[in-house]
């Protein structure tokens, strides 16, 4: 493959189908296997502030064989995906993404970018680690099943976004960035149940019979006062009730407080991930 065959673009939205259709053969042999729509793409660029324009594809013989997402809000950046057709994988493409991606961020003043690999997924982090990516923090995603729980302290009250976010901002700087970022909290409290207590919030939604737990926060001079875990009762009674069988979270602290609140409600752990940071 001559590199001059290879041109590497902003994505004509138009040209969307086409990326998702690309996008499920790149991740069709992933570590989990992941299979996006539209609809679902243009939901998770929402909820990390990104621009559907900012999409950078590899392009060949005007085929979408790659693709690299990079999120700027300013000073920090964010990379939300990478990935190459699998005949071309293994000659510098993924390499020479990522580099596109750093120069967009640094044209947008951001001045550190950081991103999440998968813990099983050993070449990633190797690439990553080649490029200048550092290790920082660790983060976890879980399942299990609700139930009714009778009894959980102070009723958590229905709450607006607003109340949230107030709640949201002290109770999140150390987490991850889709975690911590205000676009999450708005994209994910459209389509879910908000509460809070004093000092504390939860979010939780109902899709079909799978349940989740989008969002569960408390603020740090509440904590280890049985906050979080009677939201947890809260939440899990809420979505029992709602005939969910399953409940999901999604990037929390792999931290002992977490893994006690995990154990308290027989959820296990279904992956890890790193995050790894690099200075622009």
């Amino acid at each position: 493959m001559a590199g001059e065959e290879i041109s590497i673009a902003r994505l004509d939205p138009d040209r969307l189908d086409e990326l998702i259709e690309v996008q499920n053969e790149i991740f069709a042999d992933y570590v989990i296997p992941i299979r996006s729509t539209k609809a679902f793409f243009i939901d998770f660029l929402k909820s990390v502030g990104g621009d559907l324009r900012d999409v950078l594809v590899a392009m060949r013989d005007d085929s979408i064989v790659g693709y690299v997402n990079p999120v700027v809000d300013e000073p920090e950046a964010w990379i939300g995906g990478v990935g190459v057709v699998p005949e071309l994988r293994g000659r510098g493409m993924g390499t020479r993404l990522m580099r596109e991606a750093e120069e967009f961020c640094r044209r947008r003043r951001a001045r550190e970018v950081c991103l999440e690999v998968i813990e099983a997924n050993e070449l990633a982090h190797k690439l990553y680690r080649r490029l200048g990516y550092t290790d920082t923090r660790r983060f976890l995603s879980a399942e299990g099943k609700p139930e009714r729980f009778e009894g959980y302290g102070t009723e958590p009250k229905k709450a607006t976004i607003r109340e949230v976010l107030a709640i949201h901002e002290r109770a999140y700087p150390g987490t991850c960035w889709q975690r911590r970022k205000m676009h999450a909290v708005v994209q994910s409290a459209r389509s879910a149940d908000c509460y809070t207590v004093d000092g504390g919030f939860v979010m939780t939604r109902a899709v079909d019979t799978s349940g989740f737990i989008p969002f569960l926060g408390v603020v740090p001079e509440k904590r280890g006062k049985g906050i979080g875990t009677a939201l947890a009762r809260f939440a899990m009674t809420r979505l029992f009730e709602q005939g969910v069988f399953k409940v999901a979270l999604y990037n929390v602290n792999d931290d002992l407080p977490t893994l006690r609140l995990l154990d308290k409600f027989d959820m296990v752990v279904t992956m890890k991930q790193i995050e790894m940071k690099k200075a622009l």
